[in-house]
């Protein structure tokens, strides 16, 4: 029984670091959209995993939380649906802020790089060059 729950605490570790690494990745891209560097990668995913993110950390302190007291936290699901209608919300707005940020980066002079396929991200930059 206690090598089961040590296997889950393992698994759960590892999820966490690919989820944070994840993660690591978005807040690098909204960071150079913020400091405007001149490489800019922005999408609208990029925006619901941003405002995602306290859903997706409570929901895995909850689930350490469940594995080691085998319990949920006090007032979970008062939590899930506040942070999941954030989540939704961003669901609702990141479409017309993609738009929004694509104008304004234009607007400031940056120059879009070709997409490998259709599902990723935008890259603006100043230069063309740095596209390659």
């Amino acid at each position: 029984m206690a090598d089961k729950k040590i296997i889950r605490i393992i698994c759960g570790i590892f999820v966490c670091f690919i989820i944070l690494f994840g993660y690591y990745i978005v807040f690098n891209n909204i960071h150079s959209l913020l400091v405007m560097k001149d490489e800019i990668v922005f999408s609208s995913i990029i925006f619901i995993c941003f405002f995602s993110f306290p859903l997706v950390l409570y929901y895995f302190t909850s689930l350490f939380f469940y594995f080691i007291f085998n319990k949920l936290p006090n007032n979970h699901m008062l939590y899930i649906k506040f942070l999941g209608s954030i989540m939704v919300i961003s669901f609702i707005i990141s479409l017309p802020i993609s738009f929004w940020v694509s104008n304004q980066l234009n607007n400031d002079g940056y120059l879009v790089c070709n997409k490998i396929s259709w599902m990723s991200p935008t890259t603006y930059v100043k230069d063309i060059k740095l596209c390659e």
